[in-house]
């Protein structure tokens, strides 16, 4: 197995495949196929999913079957919901029983990223659920295992203690939230990679202002202080938000969530049309929010 991808900047992420996603409808087999089509034919390579996405890896699947592709799958472990009891037996036959389905679901041999979504302590300190995922790399139907993380804090735990255990670490990054600034040389120091994800904030960037609910109301200076920035560079606010993470050159790929090809493609069309000059002589720390309550979606009631 090769000690590096080469992952696509665009990573196309899939919960949309198999839930209903805020005003999103769960996408249909031909619409999967519809979207990967067209992400194969512009080097997208990284497609991000997970067991807890509905049906989206057995859609993925039934595409691998049918069609030609180079993707490069990035699944996640199934929840480990009983924390009481993480012995290695138990934590090996979860890991194992999560991988297989995956297996089987995706129609593939070996999963090229394994990735923990689940932020809890009893986890990140448990030296057997370590071991388990050296084990299950050693075991060769893992290729690479990564951890999605949401703040700095729980990013460093891990840096310090399992750095050569993890190969990609999966952040929130975006215009509004640049928390990650202050840790990216360390994640570089440790030869791990940087996947990021909510490039939009929920949606909450390219919005109307007069869709902000009350709970936010703190962030509305700073979109209409993004807005001013947008319009003085000639571009819109979503396609700015795009540029900001898709040149940044701590990221390896960015995932962007689409509900529809015609989506896919104009996010494809705004990195072909701008390019990485677009962002020079912007001063993106006007922008830039501290308050977590403001840029941590889990910390938000109404939206």
């Amino acid at each position: 197995m090769q000690s590096k991808y080469e992952l696509s900047n665009f990573g196309l992420g899939t919960v949309q495949f198999g839930l209903d996603y805020g005003f999103t409808k769960r996408k249909t087999q031909d619409e999967v196929n519809d979207i990967l089509s067209l992400a194969v034919d512009n080097g997208i390579n990284l497609i991000d999913t997970a067991r807890e996405y509905g049906d989206s890896e057995k859609k993925i699947g039934v595409f691998n079957k049918e069609f030609d592709n180079d993707f490069i799958i990035a699944t996640k472990l199934s929840l480990i919901n009983d924390l009481s009891n993480l012995s290695y037996s138990y934590l090996k036959n979860h890991i194992q029983k999560s991988v297989n389905d995956s297996l089987s679901n995706l129609n593939i041999d070996y999963i090229p990223i394994l990735q923990l979504h689940q932020v809890d302590m009893e986890l990140y300190e448990n030296i057997d659920f370590w071991s388990c995922i050296g084990d299950i790399k050693q075991d060769k139907i893992v290729n690479k295992f990564g951890v999605s993380v949401y703040d700095t804090n729980d990013t460093q735990f891990l840096l310090d203690n399992y750095a050569d255990i993890i190969d990609y670490i999966q952040i929130p990054y975006n215009i509004f939230d640049r928390r990650f600034d202050s840790i990216f040389k360390c994640i570089k120091s440790n030869n791990i990679e940087v996947i990021s994800r909510s490039t939009f904030l929920k949606g909450i960037i390219p919005s109307s202002v007069d869709n902000i609910p009350s709970e936010l109301s703190d962030i509305i200076p700073y979109k209409l202080k993004l807005e001013s920035i947008s319009d003085n560079v000639g571009v819109r606010v979503d396609e700015l938000a795009t540029l900001f993470v898709y040149y940044n050159q701590n990221i390896s790929s960015t995932i962007f969530g689409v509900n529809s090809p015609e989506e896919l493609k104009n996010n494809i069309d705004t990195i072909k049309q701008f390019d990485e000059s677009i962002l020079n002589n912007i001063d993106f720390n006007e922008v830039s929010i501290s308050e977590s309550r403001l840029i941590d979606p889990r910390q938000w009631n109404e939206f």
